[in-house]
């Protein structure tokens, strides 16, 4: 560091040591015959602290089979090195997080922290690290030079949470005033506290990903660290801005996780949210809801063929995006004429060559066969213009509720079938929900009569659980699952279980 600037930071940074519960940890920590008994007892002296490390114990994350009752059961648990760097960093957090703010969106940044705590625990665990809390501590502390440099320049984050999210241009701006960002000043603060070399060193390399595969375990440590910081970005930034698919090609790159891996890791935080916040008594997501940013996640992970994705808009916008009559016309002769939705032979085609791209790339296809409740009855009580407005409002309330990369098609009568391209049976269960929800609150005014129409859905997934090996049991299983869904009292989403479709069928 420029040694102009770390005199001015050593004069000018009231910046606090560790807490004295703090100091102990580490000075316990750097002792190699360090005893459980003398753990315990400086662990017990902050009741708070030996609370979290009983709490996280007996987390999911050290899922036991006997519930660990005291410290000391905890620390077995957890181990000695554990149980150090994790209530290191309840101290710490606790310590930092009282100070007043310059500039510095406070409430951002510790929930940036925290985020990019848990991916990085998400990512040791994915790699295999036996440090998967030293991770956790070192991606806590990775931006910990902002809160001194926001001590040291009290203008240098006037522009507050505005330009904290852009982390990239955060730390172009702290270069340009100071010649130094604050992931060498976490790290050289971090130093100074006589923290191990691999978190300082972390610390201090956090803004340097390197793209290119090592097994060598300070590098994969040191990655999953400064790869943290993107991954909670994508909990925290609005859902137009955040970069699924360029993390993931990070991740690949440098990690050497592929995309459905690091699709799994992103659900692996999510579940560990909760926890987290309980644990640290923050809010980590504000009003938005873990399950939506992980469905965006996999709607673009999945969808790895950008032609593929091209093609599929180029086929839904061709009438309004072009004045060729050509086109118009054959457009026309797609859809069905009464609700505006793809026909029987469009969707035939579309949905075989889906079939082909997903056995070919070996990503997930999955099939929702939908059928109206009860539509025969309103149709013949209320007559032929009755039902066609009701399946004209159900054309309308399948586009609401699905993607844009999805087709929908008129299979016959009341029936309809949606296909979901590169989507697989989680996600694809989460649509099937959310439209048959969409029906349930939709009533429908037919006369001086008002109507509510329901509807029962099948779905079914050609992926890595269950593979078929054409359309035709493809589509045949999302119809043996819709007959499920009418036999269990209709007005539900069932998906395909091959063992109970048997079942049924012997049964019928």
């Amino acid at each position: 560091m420029n040694p102009e600037i770390e005199a001015h930071l050593r004069k000018s940074v009231n910046f606090p040591s560790p807490p004295g519960v703090a100091t102990h940890i580490i000075e316990l920590a750097q002792d190699p015959d360090i005893e459980m008994g003398k753990v315990a007892k400086a662990l017990s002296m902050d009741s708070a602290l030996s609370t979290k490390i009983l709490r996280i114990a007996n987390s999911p994350l050290y899922a036991q089979r006997r519930k660990s009752e005291n410290l000391r059961q905890a620390l077995v648990v957890l181990g000695l090195n554990a149980t150090l760097t994790l209530a290191l960093s309840f101290s710490l957090v606790k310590s930092l997080r009282g100070g007043k703010s310059n500039g510095l969106n406070y409430d951002l940044y510790w929930r940036r922290a925290l985020l990019a705590a848990t991916a990085a625990r998400a990512l040791g665990d994915a790699m295999h690290q036996t440090l998967a809390e030293e991770i956790f501590l070192a991606a806590l502390l990775q931006d910990v030079g902002m809160l001194a440099l926001d001590k040291a320049v009290p203008d240098l984050y006037a522009q507050g949470g505005q330009l904290q999210r852009n982390h990239v241009a955060l730390a172009e701006h702290e270069k340009k005033r100071l010649q130094v960002d604050h992931a060498h000043v976490g790290g050289w603060l971090m130093e100074g506290w006589h923290l191990p070399e691999r978190l300082h060193r972390s610390i201090k390399n956090s803004h340097r990903l390197e793209l290119s595969f090592s097994a060598d375990p300070a590098q994969i440590f040191d990655r999953c660290v400064a790869l943290s910081g993107p991954i909670a970005d994508l909990f925290l930034l609005a859902p137009e801005q955040r970069q699924f698919a360029e993390t993931a090609l990070c991740a690949e790159r440098s990690l050497g996780l592929d995309k459905m891996t690091f699709g799994q890791v992103l659900g692996t935080i999510g579940a560990m949210i909760p926890e987290t916040e309980a644990i640290f008594e923050a809010d980590l997501l504000g009003k938005q809801h873990p399950e939506l940013i992980l469905e965006q996640a996999r709607e673009v992970l999945m969808l790895r063929n950008l032609h593929t994705l091209r093609e599929i808009n180029t086929l839904r916008t061709a009438v309004e995006d072009t004045s060729s009559r050509t086109l118009e016309l054959e457009e026309t002769t797609r859809r069905d004429e009464l609700t505006g939705v793809y026909n029987r032979a469009y969707l035939d085609q579309f949905i075989n060559r889906e079939f082909d791209n997903s056995t070919r790339h070996k990503w997930p296809l999955s099939v929702a066969f939908a059928d109206l409740d009860k539509f025969k009855s309103i149709n013949d009580n209320f007559g032929h213009q009755a039902g066609d407005r009701i399946l004209q409002a159900t054309a309308r309330i399948l586009r609401g509720n699905t993607r844009e990369t999805d087709l929908i098609a008129r299979y016959g009568g009341e029936e309809f079938v949606v296909v979901l391209p590169a989507t697989d049976a989680d996600t694809a269960r989460s649509i099937c929900e959310r439209i048959v929800m969409a029906f349930r609150n939709t009533g429908h005014v037919i006369g001086s009569d008002h109507a509510t129409v329901t509807i029962s859905i099948g779905c079914a997934t050609h992926g890595a659980d269950t593979v078929f090996d054409n359309v035709a049991d493809l589509i045949k299983a999302a119809d043996q699952a819709l007959y499920t869904a009418k036999i269990r009292g209709r007005n539900r989403s069932v998906p395909f279980n091959r063992q109970l479709s048997g079942t049924l069928a012997r049964i019928g």
